[in-house]
């Protein structure tokens, strides 16, 4: 019975000291019964100016390394699907049709694009996402020719490399100094035939033509691939 007193009483306590509270602290029925179906917003993040400055010197750094290889793909797209390969280099120019002789003149197209991307000050990262994307064009055109042997598909890709390179250093110095050195190395990488002299000077006139071309274009459509190489020969 004590024992019930005591318990009476601490709950009429409690009673008590919950009225005398005040209003701001206490809810009614239809507070608690009203409530809003609304998403609540979520608080804004908010940077401080040192993590803010940080961060964006973070992304200018890396963003354009993480972009090559998309730009990349988007580039080589473009100088992969040159309009006039069966009708200038091998009609024309009497060019077998082969595999050398697709790797030789899309290593122009590559290397025109290359030629403009540097002007970019990340055309390291985006060069070298246009290379890879040929390249692995290149590997795949060996394996669908009937190469399964890995290691004669790495001997291949390794002169094709060694190839690239020469091809590129040769005209980056005629482009640099004269037409007769372009014309030299375009018959060495690109034309090697004696009585082609006809269509090597068309071939560096063309490479002249487009370059000046994608020189007028604006940096960001050749990154987005959003530009066309015309035709060796205007008909």
């Amino acid at each position: 019975m004590d024992r019930a007193c005591r318990l009476g009483r601490q709950l009429a306590l409690r009673r008590t000291a919950l009225l005398r509270q005040p209003a701001l602290y206490r809810s009614t029925p239809s507070q608690r019964l009203c409530y809003s179906t609304e998403p609540r917003a979520r608080p804004r993040l908010v940077l401080p100016d040192t993590y803010a400055s940080l961060a964006r010197r973070l992304l200018k750094r890396f963003l354009p390394r993480y972009q090559g290889p998309a730009i990349g793909r988007s580039v080589y797209h473009v100088c992969s699907t040159y309009p006039d390969y069966s009708s200038f280099w091998v009609t024309h120019c009497q060019l077998p049709d082969t595999f050398q002789t697709w790797f030789s003149t899309t290593s122009l197209y590559v290397w025109m694009a290359m030629v403009r991307i540097r002007a970019d000050p990340n055309a390291k990262h985006y060069n070298q996402g246009l290379i890879d994307s040929f390249f692995r064009d290149a590997e795949q055109k060996i394996r669908a020719s009937g190469i399964t042997s890995g290691r004669i598909v790495n001997d291949t890709l390794k002169d094709l490399v060694s190839s690239f390179k020469g091809t590129v250093l040769s005209l980056d110095e005629g482009f640099a100094t004269s037409d007769a050195v372009l014309a030299a190395a375009i018959w060495r990488n690109l034309v090697p035939v004696d009585d082609a002299v006809l269509q090597i000077d068309e071939v560096a006139r063309f490479v002249r033509v487009q370059l000046a071309r994608l020189d007028a274009c604006d940096t960001a459509e050749i990154l987005a691939g959003k530009f066309e190489f015309g035709p060796v020969i205007n008909k």
